[in-house]
Parts: structure tokens; C-alpha cells; sequence
């Protein structure tokens, strides 16, 4: 599903690309006068109404489960991750509202409960050294990735 949604938006882009193009004329003068969208928002308008409203619970949720998988120690495709990824940010046009309230809210959640659970396992199942290496070695890893300043 993830592939083809990916493959869809690419197709998606590059066809309202292309029309942009072809009714620059209309689109920069005609339009602008009636103060109308531009075409590029409308395309894109139709792409997150028709698409991505009904689609992105489901993606989210493959999503998440890829993350869990990788978490697991499973290989991933991680590029198909980020371009799915772009599509919660550039369906926004340039706001990050879209990835903030469909994504980034349930995946914060969803790895807050993920590492809750992996701690209490930890602290029955390890030493106290044991355990505070493995929290330090998980502090680490989300200061590098989850970073403001990367």
C-alpha cells in the first residue's frame, strides 16, 4: 500500500506540474485577477481530499509498524519510510500541521508506550547497571534523531 501511495503522489505531482505549465498563461493572470487558487494548491487540494483523507489512519498506522519493526532489529526500506513521510509534510504546502496532527502526535504515543514497555521488562529482567546502559544507550539514540539542531 505504502508503495503504490508513493508511486501515486509522484504521478500526482508531476501531472499537476505539468498542467501548471500548460495554463501558466491563465493560471498567473486570469486566476490571479479573480483571486482564485493558484492551480498547484487546487491540485494539491484534490490529492488530500480525495486521497489522503480516506487513506492516512492506514498509512499511519503501516508507518508505525515499519518503525516497530526496525525497532525489533527487522530491516526496513527506509526510503520508502521518508518519501511516505514527505507526503504527510508537503500535503501541508509548506505548513507542518498535516504531519504534527496525523502523524507525529500517535507516533510520539506510540513510542512512549513502546519504550514503557521495553523498560519494565528491563528493570525485571536486568542488573541495575544493565539496565541503566541500555536507558543511557535509548536516551542517546533519540537526542541524535529526534535532535532540533540536526
Amino acid at each position: 500500500m505504502l508503495r503504490e501511495l508513493v508511486k501515486r503522489w509522484t504521478n500526482h505531482k508531476v501531472m499537476v506540474r505539468w498542467l501548471s505549465r500548460f495554463f501558466h498563461y491563465l493560471d498567473r493572470y486570469f486566476i490571479a485577477r479573480r483571486s482564485l487558487p493558484p492551480l498547484n494548491e487546487v491540485g494539491l487540494a484534490c490529492f488530500r481530499e480525495l486521497v489522503y483523507q480516506e487513506l492516512n489512519a492506514k498509512v499511519r498506522d503501516a508507518v508505525i509498524s515499519l518503525i516497530d519493526q526496525e525497532r525489533e532489529g527487522e530491516q526496513i526500506d527506509r526510503a520508502l519510510l521518508k518519501n511516505v513521510l514527505d507526503i504527510f509534510v508537503e500535503i501541508g504546502i509548506g505548513q507542518m500541521d498535516y504531519y504534527e496532527n496525523d502523524f507525529e502526535t500517535t507516533m510520539l504515543n506510540d513510542t512512549a508506550a513502546y519504550y514503557s514497555r521495553k523498560a519494565a521488562n528491563w528493570i525485571v529482567d536486568d542488573s541495575c547497571p544493565d539496565y541503566m546502559l541500555k536507558v543511557l544507550i535509548i536516551y542517546d539514540y533519540t537526542a541524535i534523531y529526534f535532535s532540533p539542531f540536526k
